[in-house]
């Protein structure tokens, strides 16, 4: 089974000006949409759904995607 590590995260400032949130997504697992008002809560929030969305893939006998291949940039 693969682990948060193994995922690509990308980090995205709301374009609302008057909004002070992060967003969260895994390009590789789309279904998974979260975010914080600060990068720590943002982390640790994308660490629960990350959790909760494994451990639901499990409970219906699904598995997690296969991650895509790290980028390498020389």
């Amino acid at each position: 089974m693969f682990s948060i590590e193994d995922y690509e995260i990308v980090i995205t400032p709301s374009t609302d000006k008057d909004e002070h949130w992060l967003y969260v997504r895994f390009p590789d697992i789309p279904d998974i949409l979260t975010g914080g008002s600060n990068i720590d809560e943002a982390i640790a929030n994308a660490k629960e759904a990350f959790a909760c969305h494994a451990e639901a893939l499990q409970k219906q006998g699904k598995e997690l995607p296969v991650p895509s291949p790290r980028k390498v940039c020389a």
